[in-house]
């Protein structure tokens, strides 16, 4: 039983696992560069591109995740989705804030402003000093 917690066993157990995880990230760093340098964004589009990329990021934060936080020995999967439903709705949340602070906003460019740029810069309308 002491043979099961031994540093040797833990080694021989997660080193390959590191390995594995670095490798994920070099190749998705590479896979990405490479596709930038080759100018994927003209070719596919931008929108094509940008999910390009955004799916080798989740491949690459999966590995982490799954590693690193643990995730692998989470049997029930129980604490990460509590952890990301919190962040979920606070995220909604802080949005909502912000975006609804932004709705009935007076500010500069909008027609409701006590801003008139356009009388400030004709000459026209400046009164003369002299």
């Amino acid at each position: 039983m002491s043979d099961d917690h031994s540093p040797e066993y833990y080694k021989k157990k997660f080193i390959p696992l590191i390995y594995l995880v670095g490798g994920i990230l070099i190749a998705g760093t590479i896979i990405t560069f490479a596709a930038d340098k080759m100018g994927i964004a003209e070719r596919w589009g931008f929108v094509n591109a940008t999910i390009f990329a955004m799916s080798v990021a989740v491949v690459k934060a999966s590995a982490v995740i799954y590693i690193f936080m643990h995730l692998k020995w989470d049997i029930k999967l129980k604490t990460i989705s509590i952890t990301l439903g919190s962040t979920v709705i606070f995220f909604i949340g802080m949005m909502c804030l912000t975006v609804g602070s932004e709705i009935d906003s007076n500010k500069p460019g909008h027609e409701d402003n006590t801003w008139n740029h356009v009388e400030q810069s004709d000459p026209k309308t400046v009164p003369d000093d002299k």
